[in-house]
Formats: structure tokens, sequence, C-alpha cells
């Protein structure tokens, strides 16, 4: 049995309202599709599957819908072991997915994982560690630069890929051509960081960024021992300028080590806790972005997902 959670408020599928019949038709026999309206409807669709045993989860929609699918079933099944989760690229944002090389349209990898299930095609199986960022479940963490850009990027007439590629452009350009666009988004931000319960001695960052998976996206491995150490995640935290970032560029995108002064942390951690001189942290999960008093990032445990 399989029950898929579809998001008709993503901007996919807003734009395919036709999508959820086409979901519909491939589950037919096999699953329930369920269309969310609220956070409560996930709820719902929790309880459901707990009651029913249901095995299999997907998520139509981006990032964000999956962080926030998980953190409710985690709370919803407490000590029972929980489903294994499909990630069906349904939103603006599906970074995780491409992170895992996880490819196609929410039809075609649903189709995918039905057939895989009934044996009658291949099947990918991962276990991937998940982080616990202020109760919230998901896969990347950070503040600064991240909240920075993922404002920028939400306050663009469109999302995208495209949104995403010319934004990092438009920053390399500002760089090389010293004009306030990359200083401000590159801008030290003054915090405290606690890491396994140590305190940095520096006190101003450009990029905090903990995370369980190796790709931030589009081939950035700049997290490359997500998966070094179980319990642990890759967090980094350094105050490169934007200068200093291209020309460590090659480094930070293939994986390897980045040999600066104002590279202070990169390696694995079991937890993380930030504060802010100003009262404050901005801080991001997965391309959702929240503000409390304090950020703590540990890892929750591991999840299955299929594609």
């Amino acid at each position: 049995m399989i029950s898929v959670i579809h998001n008709p408020n993503a901007k996919q599928n807003r734009k395919r309202p036709e999508r959820a019949e086409r979901l519909a038709e491939i589950l037919d026999g096999v699953g329930t599709l369920h269309q969310t309206q609220s956070i409560e409807a996930v709820h719902d669709v929790a309880r459901h599957c707990l009651e029913t045993g249901c095995k299999v989860v997907g998520v139509n929609g981006g990032d964000g819908s999956l962080q926030m699918a998980m953190t409710i079933f985690a709370d919803i099944y407490k000590d029972h072991t929980l489903p294994s989760f499909v990630v069906m690229r349904g939103g603006t944002m599906n970074t995780v997915a491409g992170g895992l090389g996880i490819k196609g349209t929410p039809e075609s990898i649903l189709s995918k994982v039905v057939k895989g299930l009934k044996g009658q095609g291949p099947l990918t199986r991962m276990k991937n560690q998940v982080l616990c960022a202020n109760g919230h479940l998901g896969f990347m963490s950070g503040a600064a630069v991240v909240v920075r850009f993922l404002d920028a990027y939400y306050d663009a007439p469109s999302q995208g890929p495209v949104q995403a590629v010319k934004m990092g452009f438009r920053i390399a350009g500002s760089t090389l051509t010293g004009t306030d666009y990359a200083k401000e988004m590159f801008k030290p931000e003054p915090l405290i960081v606690e890491v396994d319960g140590e305190p940095l001695p520096e006190t101003e960052f450009s990029i905090i960024l903990g995370c369980t998976v190796e790709d931030i996206s589009m081939g950035c491995r700049a997290t490359p021992r997500a998966y070094e150490r179980k319990g642990a995640f890759h967090f980094l935290a350094c105050s490169l300028s934007p200068m200093q970032i291209v020309g460590q560029a090659p480094r930070l995108w293939t994986g390897r080590e980045i040999p600066h002064p104002a590279m202070h942390h990169s390696a694995p951690v079991e937890r993380v806790t930030i504060r802010s001189e100003n009262g404050s942290v901005r801080w991001m999960l997965d391309g959702e972005c929240r503000t409390d008093d304090r950020l703590d990032i540990k890892v929750w445990g591991e999840v299955e997902l299929l594609w």
C-alpha cells in the first residue's frame, strides 16, 4: 500500500491541476492519493498510515513539503518505524532530490516506484541520515548567506533552477566588479557557534551550513563528509569573503578541503548550537526560513528513500 501526499499549493502542482488525476491513475489498485490543503491534513494522513500499516509514503511537493511531512510523521509515529519516503520533485525547490540524484517528473518517479515494488523494474533504496533542527526534520540547515540567498530567491519574480543560476552569476559578477550586491549577500553575521559543546573562537560568519547530504545543489559537494560517521553531519562555518569564495570555488564545488584561515570549521560533528548577539537567529532548513532565539542542530536518525 502506498499513500501519496499531494500538495496542490506547490507551484508546479498549481500550474498542472490535472496532475492529481494522473497520479491517482498510477496508484489505482496499489495506493491512495491524499490532496492535503493544510498542515492538519498531513497529520490526518500520518495517522491513517500508522493505523493501516502503510509502508511507503510519496510526497509530491518540494523540499519544504518533504521536511514538513517527515517532521509530522516522526511526531505521529514516535517509537514506530517510519515508512519509506518517495521524493517526487513537485515543488519550487527540489534541491534534496537533485542532490541525491533523483530525476524525473512526479508521474515518472511514482510509476517507477510502483513498478519496482511490484517487481517489474528497478527500485533504488537508500537510507540517509536526517537532521533535527529546532524540532524540524530535514537534510540541510544553515544561516547567514544561505538565508539571504533564499530570501532574495523567493523575492524574485520567478523561482526555479534558472533563477538560482541567474543569482549565482549575479553574485559572481558583483564580486569581480566590486559592487555591493555580493558584499551584502556575504556580509559576516555576528553569531555565537558551539560545536559539540565547545564554542568556536570566531564571532562573525559569512556561511553556516550543516548537511547530511554531500551535494547541496547542482553538483556542488560543499559538505563531502556528510556520510563519514553515523550520528554526525558535516558542519561548515567560515568568514570567507565573496572574492575568497571565488578563489576557492573549484575546491568548494568538488568537495576538497579548503586550507584558508577564514575556514573556521569543516568536519563531521554531532551537535551544533547557534545564538545571535542580536537576540534572534534567522535560519533555514531545506529551503524554508525561520527565526528563533537559537538554533540547535543534531542528527535525528535515518529515513529510507525510494525512487
